[in-house]
């Protein structure tokens, strides 16, 4: 890059290339690009139904129908990013190069202590306040078979380098549905406030020129209701449903307060409800 350049005319030479080298740095690093964004619901049952599933829990198989009436209002959706790798040494933030100190970061999920107002120190809005119904309507496909791309998502101006951590916040998640165990049935209610999930990528997500994908986040109701182990004791959501006497249940923050602190821990367990895709050979994400 400098082999055609004469450095020293009005100062130390060194001193020269490492100031041109900076300003290409801070150029390059103060870019953006608009990147598309999904938010999209699936199921892993490999059908067009993804309002219908079955879920094993405890031995027992139970069928699940989710009614049209839930729905789900979102609040905010943003994203954090992260520098590309430091060249040469030279920091690549705006906070480093004003103190002269290289910090060491993760490359990505670790979002840099930076001020509000550097390009990587910024949360990035991708999802628009709105009230989405009849989220299991299936309008795409991926890989495990039919999904639900929600509406109000945007295409955002992002910084060159990788994402760190997307956040989601919502004002009330709403589901009513049907759980049956033969022979009995549930009609199941379950009201969730405020709350939000911060979601963090398991490989490298790009944001460069040329890039021909969108970044995609992934919700899953069908695992919002799975057995999990935590520390070697066994949650069991749906098993514990069904040892209530009653054929309607609501849950809520103050109605079976223990059903009702299962979905708020599989709501926050990491790559449960929400996740990034994984990551595949030869496979942009």
């Amino acid at each position: 890059m400098f082999s055609q350049c004469t450095f020293g005319s009005v100062g130390n030479s060194e001193e020269e290339k490492l100031v041109i080298l900076q300003n290409l740095i801070f150029f390059n690093n103060n870019q953006t690009i608009s990147v598309g964004t999904n938010l999209r619901s699936y199921d892993d049952q490999a059908d067009d139904f993804l309002n219908q599933f079955s879920l094993i829990s405890n031995g027992n198989t139970f069928n699940i129908t989710v009614q049209t009436s839930s729905y789900i209002h979102w609040e905010t959706g943003t994203y954090r990013i992260n520098p590309p790798n430091q060249t040469l040494g030279v920091s690549t933030t705006g906070s480093e190069r004003s103190h002269g100190v290289a910090k060491t970061h993760t490359p990505y999920t670790v979002p840099l202590d930076l001020p509000a107002d550097d390009l990587y120190g910024k949360s990035y809005p991708f999802l628009v306040t709105s009230v989405v119904s009849n989220i299991t309507q299936f309008n795409s496909t991926m890989e495990t078979g039919a999904s639900f791309l929600y509406p109000n998502t945007r295409s955002a101006n992002l910084p060159l380098g990788v994402v760190a951590i997307a956040n989601v916040s919502w004002e009330e998640i709403y589901i009513q549905m049907t759980v049956n165990r033969a022979p009995d049935t549930k009609t199941v209610t379950i009201l969730i406030p405020q709350g939000n999930k911060q979601i963090t990528p398991k490989c490298k997500i790009p944001i460069k020129n040329g890039r021909s994908g969108n970044i995609e986040i992934l919700v899953s109701l069908s695992a919002l209701f799975q057995d999990r182990t935590v520390s070697g004791t066994p949650i069991r959501f749906l098993n514990d449903l069904f040892l209530l006497g009653d054929t309607t249940v609501v849950i809520s923050k103050v109605s079976n307060v223990n059903l009702y602190n299962i979905l708020q821990q599989n709501l926050q367990a990491e790559d449960i409800t929400f996740s990034f895709p994984g990551c595949f050979p030869g496979v942009e994400r």
